[in-house]
């Protein structure tokens, strides 16, 4: 929420608990009332919306991912190395290949690139698992690596999901604090000009909670309701 959006639901809730103070003042107006309840509903899809947009951790998305990309590349390096020197001693220029293949280069690599890495440096290590024995790598060190590497395509686009989803839950706050204007606009300020003669403590109180301040600005916004 942004510094404007701030000053504004401030704004809104001191309002509300102005037509809290003066309740007895507009009761026996069902317009006034509808009004008001718009208002609160308005000032509680907010906060709601805030608290969801708040569960929505980016960060632990990505750290995460960074986790699972790390168990994942650590067996996949030490397979890819130890299949290097069978292809060194056997003259095979397909493994030889793989002999670049350290963690720089896969934190380099984008994820789908990372992953499709891994993949080849397992299905070389299932294909060559026999020989892979002998250097101490099993069978269940490969079915780990390929675990790991499972784990790590499930997870691999967590954390754009995350940003999108707390992307949407900004639009859906715009769209809000749109609803909040409009009821302020288009329903209360007009509607409160039928209490600026009548019930002028009331009134001057609504105009009084109606400014909000905006605190990186350090400038007072005044909203300006329609006047008679």
């Amino acid at each position: 929420m942004n510094d404007r959006q701030n000053a504004k639901l401030n704004m809104a809730q001191r309002v509300s608990d102005t037509f809290k103070r003066y309740q007895n003042d507009y009761k026996g107006v069902p317009a006034m009332v509808s009004a008001v309840a718009a208002l609160n509903t308005d000032i509680e899809n907010i906060r709601e919306v805030l608290k969801e947009r708040g569960a929505v951790n980016v960060s632990a998305a990505t750290l995460e991912k960074r986790t699972a990309e790390r168990n994942m590349i650590v067996p996949c390096v030490k397979a890819a190395n130890t299949l290097y020197v069978i292809g060194f001693l056997t003259d095979n220029k397909e493994l030889i290949t793989l002999q670049s293949t350290t963690e720089n280069r896969f934190y380099r690599l984008s994820g789908n690139a990372a992953l499709a890495l891994a993949r080849r440096v397992l299905d070389l290590s299932n294909q060559y698992a026999e020989k892979l024995k002998d250097y101490g790598i099993t069978e269940d060190n490969i079915e780990e690596m390929e675990q790991a590497i499972t784990a790590f395509q499930t997870i691999i686009a967590k954390p754009m999901d995350t940003i999108g989803e707390r992307k949407q839950k900004t639009t859906n706050l715009a769209q809000l604090f749109a609803g909040l204007d409009s009821t302020f606009y288009d329903r209360l300020d007009k509607l409160m000009i039928m209490f600026k003669q009548t019930k002028s403590d009331f009134y001057g109180e609504y105009r009084t909670a109606r400014n909000f301040i905006i605190t990186s600005e350090r400038r007072k916004e005044t909203e300006n309701p329609p006047t008679a």
